[in-house]
């Protein structure tokens, strides 16, 4: 597995802030690699993480698309390129938005080594796994993917000195097994194919393992914020979405040493954390999530 260059979250965070207009930043919530790698900058004394991808969430969901247009308008007219990786290219009205490119655009003067890729918070109501909503650019038409669950990764985010929100880890971590509950198997052609939700289920342990190595009191805070946002997205869901963050974690109860192996080329590379360390980080976080079913 090819590891990608190690990026540092604060040099790239005040970036992308810099780009963006002051009135679309609090709209503005980074997830993903860099989200982690920043809410964890304490844990390894660096802000770095080997990643390629800078993942902007538009929301709310209602001015998601006008967001894009704006934002991704002016990015390329500052010099940003469009990157195609699987060929697809910016289309006309007449193109079925299956058809259409999500916008990944690459900042001039960095060789490519990072992007930034536009999301949209779902709307409520989504039982989709994803959808796809189009947007205009003077450029061509371009999709906004939404995950029905990543209201819950995106809930109280934090603020920034940058300007950006950042989602919170618990949150993160609690997306990722909610949408899992049922596997999606789609390849990852980047990770050899191995599907998606290897890669997702084993970020949420990263999480975990790195919340662990954060705080002491990191169950009690998790088991908080897990509370605190299916009360404010689904309330009287609490039960009903345990178990099926259980489903999740469960899903990867036999590739662990699979999803140990995409942990430490990504979010944990800077830790190295062992396949042991990697076990009991599993068994810790599937322990705390039959303390939350129990409460």
């Amino acid at each position: 597995m090819n590891r990608p260059m190690e990026l540092d979250a604060a040099r790239l965070l005040a970036r992308v802030a810099e780009q963006i207009p002051a009135a679309l930043r609090m709209n503005v919530i980074v997830i993903g690699s860099i989200a982690t790698a920043w809410q964890f900058r304490d844990v390894s004394g660096t802000a770095s993480v080997a990643t390629k991808d800078i993942d902007l969430l538009l929301r709310p969901s209602v001015d998601a698309v006008a967001n894009a247009e704006t934002l991704g308008n002016q990015l390329m007219k500052q010099g940003w390129q469009p990157q195609f990786p699987n060929g697809r290219q910016p289309g006309k009205p007449d193109i079925p938005e299956d058809q259409l490119p999500v916008l990944r655009l690459t900042p001039p003067r960095d060789d490519g080594l990072w992007f930034v890729e536009l999301l949209a918070e779902p709307p409520p109501g989504q039982t989709a796994r994803k959808h796809w909503t189009r947007f205009h650019t003077e450029f061509g038409d371009f999709v906004l993917p939404s995950f029905r669950f990543m209201r819950v990764a995106v809930h109280g985010a934090d603020e920034t000195e940058f300007g950006l929100r950042v989602a919170r880890p618990a949150r993160m971590a609690l997306a990722h097994l909610l949408e899992h509950a049922e596997p999606d198997r789609t390849p990852i052609s980047s990770l050899r194919s191995q599907p998606r939700f290897l890669k997702d289920v084993g970020r949420a342990i990263s999480l975990w393992w790195l919340a662990r190595q954060q705080s002491t009191v990191a169950d009690s805070q998790w088991l908080l914020e897990w509370g605190e946002t299916i009360e404010g997205i689904f309330p009287g869901s609490r039960t009903e979405l345990a178990a099926a963050a259980h489903r999740g974690l469960m899903s990867v109860a036999d590739y662990l040493r699979d999803t140990h192996a995409i942990a430490i080329n990504g979010v944990l590379a800077p830790h190295q954390t062992t396949l042991e360390a990697w076990r009991r980080a599993y068994s810790g976080l599937l322990e705390l999530i039959q303390r939350w079913a129990e409460m």
